[in-house]
Parts: C-alpha cells; structure tokens; sequence
C-alpha cells in the first residue's frame, strides 16, 4: 500500500505500508473457463475471482510522452520524482486533478527547502483545477499555488511532447523535468486476458460483476466505474466486491462519497459530504483517512498470519 507517495516527494514521510499477501507473484493470465490464475509461481485455482490490479498511467494518448515524462505509480517511481525534482529548475506537471495538485505542492514544498523557489508550470486540460470538488475549492487551491510561484494554464490541451517542451494549443512550455499526472488507467495485462475494457480499465456491471464472467468481479481503479476514481471509491468497491462473492445476491455498488482532501504545501482543502472544507478540519480528515487505511490493512495483515 502507497497511500502517501506525494508526502514522501516533499519530505521523504514514509509512503509504503506492507500488506502481507498469502501469495506473492507475478499474474501471468486468466484462464476463465478453467477458473485458474496463471503466474510466475504456479497456478491457483478460484470458484470466484476478484480482479483489483490497481491503475496505471495511459502515457499512449500523448504523442512523445512514453520517452519524456515521469509519472508515479510506485514507491520507486516516487524516489526517482524526489531526486529529479532536486536538480530541476524548472517544472512542468501535465494534469489538474487530485494528483496533479498534490504533486505540485510536494515539488514546490521540496524546492523551497534545497535552495528556494523554481520555476514550476502545472498545465490543466479544462477551466479550474480539482474539476470535481465546488469550485470554491479549486479557486482556493489555484490561489494557493500561485502564491507559491506556479504558473497555471488552464484549458491547455497537450498535442505532443518532444524532449523538453511540451506543445499545447495555448503554446510550447518548456522544463528540466515533466511530470505525467493524468492518463488514469487499467493495467494492459487486462486488454490481454480477453476482458472488455473501456479507456483501458476492466468493464463491470452496476454489482461489479464482469460484463463477461460472471463469476469474476472487479474492484478498484482497474474497473469502469461511473463515479470518481479515487482511493476512497477504490477500497469500498473492493469489500463491495468481496461481499458479493460470498453472497451471490449482485447487490448494485453505491459508494458513499465522505470525503476527499488535498494538500498543497501544508495547506489543507477539500470537500466533506458535499460540502467545502479547509483548514484543521480538512487536515484532521485527511489524517483519520490514512489512519483508518493503516488499520485495515494491519487487520488484513494479522488475519493472514499463519496459525
């Protein structure tokens, strides 16, 4: 689990929290007739199966990007972020959302501590940044940023990334490093097992179930959800999932938005059943979030011991 990639960019936090798996390997593919997990150690066989392989950042859609940019999906991609940054000069972050701003925030927080402001662009693809929090919020948070020195373009839509420079129908900006913080996506191992996939993430039905298997459900960012994509979403449509393979009753997932909060350099902001939120109380959200992932994954992590 890596629920604080961007707090370890800015101040080196610590961002992995092992989960104990009961076996660990590589998924090499699904037979679905068979019911058989294929992979690097072996086969498992399944009666029902849940597939939560978690996202990936679609750098296809850029022309250039795969050659170009960073992007952080990974603890190590976090370390090469952190390292890079501390010899940038000059910043560029592709994406305007949850990731995009965090990161930004890191970067400028990392900067200003190894040897002052630099120059840092954050290129948004539609009219505010955090697209699905009140606007109140995003206007708070694009204030936020360019007290800090960001430059925001808004409605830039990137069209090619050659080396350096990153051309937009609002002009060519140019940097030492560019960050990839959009693109959200399944893994390609999906397209290869024969799934149907929409903008490469798993398609299910309204209970999780695959829209080809029944006895396989989906879970987390690897599926085609109607609602947000985010950490929060992720994990209640797991034990959703989860429920309904022990129950077979194909109860329709409704996640129940609580909240969502960003931080941006020590400044929190957010939004909390509905409505906008800031300040401590943001921050003390954001706080018992993590607090309350930690604790299940260390109750996952108990339960999974031997006996």
């Amino acid at each position: 689990m890596t629920p604080k990639l961007s707090d370890f960019i800015a101040r080196g936090d610590r961002a992995a929290f092992p989960r104990r798996p009961d076996l660990r390997a590589s998924v090499l593919n699904v037979d679905f007739r068979g019911k058989r997990v294929i992979t690097d150690k072996g086969e498992v066989s399944y009666d029902r199966l849940v597939i939560a392989l978690g996202y990936r950042q679609d750098l296809s859609r850029i022309k250039g990007a795969e050659e170009h940019v960073m992007k952080l999906e990974s603890l190590e991609d976090a370390m090469k972020v952190r390292e890079e940054v501390g010899r940038a000069r000059r910043m560029i972050v592709i994406g305007g959302g949850d990731l995009g701003v965090e990161v930004v925030g890191s970067t400028v927080e990392l900067l200003s501590r190894v040897r002052g402001k630099e120059r840092i662009t954050l290129i948004n693809r539609g009219p505010r940044v955090l697209p699905h929090m009140p606007p109140e919020i995003s206007l708070m948070a694009e204030d936020a940023l360019r007290k800090l020195g960001v430059e925001i373009v808004d409605n830039a839509e990137v069209e090619e990334i050659r080396g350096k420079v990153v051309e937009t129908n609002r002009g060519e900006f140019a940097g030492d490093h560019i960050f990839f913080a959009g693109g959200i996506g399944g893994p390609p191992i999906l397209k290869s097992m024969g799934l149907t996939t929409k903008d490469s993430k798993m398609v299910v039905n309204e209970d999780l179930s695959s829209v080809d298997h029944s006895d396989v459900y989906g879970a987390g960012a690897c599926t085609s959800l109607s609602f947000p994509s985010n950490a929060q979403v992720s994990m209640q449509s797991g034990v959703h999932a989860v429920r309904n393979t022990i129950t077979g009753n194909g109860e329709k997932f409704r996640p129940k938005s609580l909240a969502d909060v960003v931080e941006v350099s020590g400044q929190f902001m957010g939004v909390f059943m509905g409505s906008p939120v800031t300040g401590g109380a943001a921050s003390l959200l954001k706080a018992v979030a993590l607090t309350n992932v930690l604790y299940k994954v260390k109750t996952v992590n108990f339960l999974s011991e031997p006996l």
